[in-house]
């Protein structure tokens, strides 16, 4: 465990938030020199991507906010803490910076796709930013006797309140995650868009990254919230659901489909 990365004079370092704003810089900036290839940084795209960073940054608060609502109210403190204190979301900066580029983009009228250019950086910001997980957060995972499971001491676990499975092996879930966002980015940033439509290529990550990461919850060690599942995984479905639905209407219109090659006359 490395909660603290360093300790410059009054200054402390978390191991957190520096891979997690380490991760948004190596994002943004290829991010931006795909914008750059493609002749298509301008004043408007700089909003956008300020509202995204706003956005993604209300969003991981806000999702998650009702878990800690009733602790909140008991204390009788403003809503405000919620923004200040509460637990953070990677889903929900996710699902905030998306919804704030999309309505960023109508109130500008800015018609271009730029989801694409968003496909492998965020994979890549987002292993980098779990990096400072797994060296800072507890618990890794559940409980696990395969053999890479990993353990950690009972001081780095007596920091944490709540931390099931410390006493022994657990399952490296943000490993599991940061290998899930490495491949992705490999995929994409080597192959480019992978589907015809602009800003699809995007949506299939979203929607893979979703599917994944409902399934790892399993092995994650989060609180079950309502029906055996935890926060994430009831986020989650509305969400998935939406870009699935979104794949459903595509397939059907027939956009993915191959032109139909032509007999050539001799």
């Amino acid at each position: 465990m490395l909660p603290v990365l360093a300790r410059l004079g009054p200054i402390t370092i978390g191991t957190h938030d520096f891979f997690t704003l380490l991760g948004l810089a190596a994002g943004f900036v290829l991010y931006y020199q795909a914008l750059r290839r493609d002749r298509l940084l301008s004043p408007q795209i700089t909003l956008i991507s300020l509202a995204a960073i706003l956005g993604g940054a209300l969003g991981a608060r806000l999702i998650t906010s009702w878990e800690i609502l009733d602790d909140v109210n008991a204390a009788n403190l403003p809503l405000t803490y919620l923004l200040t204190h509460g637990p953070k979301s990677i889903l929900g900066g996710l699902a905030g910076g998306y919804l704030a580029i999309v309505l960023t983009k109508r109130a500008l009228g800015y018609r271009i796709s730029t989801g694409d250019y968003y496909a492998a950086a965020i994979p890549l910001a987002l292993a980098i930013g779990r990096v400072g997980c797994f060296l800072a957060e507890l618990p890794l995972g559940t409980p696990t006797a395969l053999p890479w499971g990993m353990t950690v001491s009972p001081e780095a676990a007596a920091a944490f309140a709540w931390c099931p499975g410390c006493s022994g092996p657990m399952h490296p879930s943000m490993l599991y995650e940061i290998g899930f966002h490495l491949a992705a980015f490999a995929l994409i940033f080597r192959r480019g868009p992978l589907l015809p439509v602009r800003g699809d290529t995007l949506k299939a990550y979203l929607l893979a990254y979703g599917l994944f990461r409902f399934g790892i919850e399993f092995v994650r060690g989060n609180e079950v919230q309502w029906l055996g599942l935890t926060g994430p995984q009831l986020v989650l479905i509305p969400l998935t659901s939406l870009l699935v639905i979104h794949f459903v209407r595509q397939l059907r219109s027939g956009v993915y489909r191959m032109p139909t090659p032509q007999p050539v006359i001799a």
